[in-house]
């Protein structure tokens, strides 16, 4: 009887010892390492942006509504930052099989953008490749109208300096059609009224007739790899 025992008992520990190393072995593997694949941006020329890529884990499958972190730094590489968010708009989730993607805003044109993924109990963080942004900023100066207060029918003269930059400094941005643009005071359209083209120099020049009060604005409306670029303010012309 004595003896029955002890082969039982045997068995039984070696029962135990041979269902250990699967246990151990499953804890040792720990979480699976992850990897966003095929990330890639486009933007537009009023600073609308687009994310999209899929994150892909080892060994495993990557649920729906996995959470990540879109992050942006400047043209200069530096101050990476969390992609500042407008209302309605939130960061991205995975679909089923991990495929992401978001539109927000542009916050640093000309500038990097990468999606981080923190992690979790049965996934490892990662982080995606650096991705840049490939439209530049436009920018005019010295934007002049004169005169401001004209008689019904007087000539007004339009005039600025537009600039880009494709480096690290604003240069002259020759041969663009700048806009100029204009509403009647007391109205809500706009109408373009000239149509300037910049000189090697960067510079823009257009001269005609007003006859009513008026607001306008200088507009470039951007290209395939530029941004738009507007006043903040209109400049009024009092026409008496």
């Amino acid at each position: 009887m004595r003896r029955t025992l002890s082969v039982v008992g045997a068995t039984a520990v070696s029962a135990a010892l041979l269902a250990a190393p699967p246990a151990q072995a499953a804890q040792a593997a720990g979480p699976a390492p992850t990897h966003v694949t095929g990330f890639k941006i486009s933007t537009t020329a009023d600073a609308k942006l687009t994310v999209s890529g899929t994150l892909t884990a080892d060994g495993t499958t990557v649920g729906a509504g996995t959470p990540l972190v879109v992050e942006t730094a400047n043209a200069s590489r530096k101050g990476w930052r969390k992609l500042p968010l407008s209302k309605g708009q939130a960061q991205p989730k995975t679909k089923a099989g991990g495929a992401f993607s978001g539109r927000y805003y542009v916050y640093f044109p000309h500038g990097y953008y990468r999606v981080r993924f923190a992690g979790g109990p049965a996934l490892k963080a990662t982080v995606s490749a650096e991705v840049r942004d490939k439209r530049i900023n436009a920018w005019t100066t010295k934007w002049k109208v004169t005169p401001r207060k004209v008689r019904k029918g007087g000539y007004v003269t339009f005039s600025g300096l537009f600039s880009h930059n494709p480096g690290t400094k604003y240069v002259p941005y020759k041969g663009r059609r700048v806009y100029i643009i204009g509403r009647i005071k007391g109205q809500k359209k706009w109408y373009w009224y000239a149509r300037p083209t910049t000189n090697s120099k960067g510079y823009f020049k257009a001269r005609f007739k007003v006859y009513k009060d008026m607001y306008f604005q200088y507009q470039y409306p951007g290209d395939k790899t530029h941004y738009w670029d507007f006043p903040q303010k209109s400049t009024f012309v009092d026409v008496r």
